[in-house]
């Protein structure tokens, strides 16, 4: 993105104040954008309180990287590019897959985002709730069983939101490899998908 599109993204007007000092200019960029990093870097390496550490993590590496940020780009495209590297460097660690099932063991194993709504008059029976507790389990470790640059592919640009092109820049690829990644993943998840509905 150029510098004059760029300029015009509300939240590198944030972050160059971040980068001037100004401490109330980052706690709303945390603010904002902590939830959807949260959120992605769950998808990446699981729930529990190691995905709330890693989201400090990337925070951290943020503001301790302000005096060397350029608005070349939208600011999201430059958070998650963070992001992702701290869930690299996370599942590289010998001892992530055992932090993982500590963390789920100690909030109930599933460590899944509730999927009841308390006021709901047509709520689910309870038979209906483990079945979608199991599928949506199921599916998030199809999710995990993607290639990294698929998985990182896909959370960005269909549950973040993200344009191709700022997927392109976070991964370092094309737009094309971009819409390729996208495809595979989807088809992927798509035989997968078949597979677990052919079971009930």
């Amino acid at each position: 993105m150029p510098l004059s599109r760029a300029s015009e993204d509300p939240d590198v007007a944030l972050m160059l104040r971040v980068r001037g000092g100004d401490e109330d200019a980052f706690r709303e960029l945390f603010r904002r954008h902590c939830p959807h990093v949260l959120r992605f870097v769950r998808r990446h390496v699981g729930e529990g309180a190691i995905a709330d550490e890693l989201v400090q993590d990337v925070f951290t590496q943020m503001y301790r990287a302000r005096e060397r940020y350029r608005p070349e780009a939208r600011f999201t495209t430059w958070l998650y590019t963070i992001a992702l590297n701290v869930c690299r460097n996370e599942r590289r660690r010998p001892e992530h897959q055992l932090r993982v099932r500590s963390d789920r063991q100690e909030e109930g194993e599933s460590g899944l985002d509730p999927i009841l709504d308390p006021v709901d008059d047509a709520a689910p029976t309870a038979e209906e709730v483990v079945a979608g507790q199991e599928l949506e389990g199921r599916l998030r470790a199809a999710l995990q069983r993607l290639p990294e640059k698929q998985r990182s592919a896909l959370l960005l640009s269909r549950v973040d939101g993200l344009a191709y092109r700022d997927v392109a820049s976070v991964l370092g690829c094309s737009e094309g490899a971009v819409k390729a990644l996208l495809f595979r993943a989807t088809q992927t998840l798509k035989r997968d998908l078949q597979h677990l509905l052919g079971e009930r």
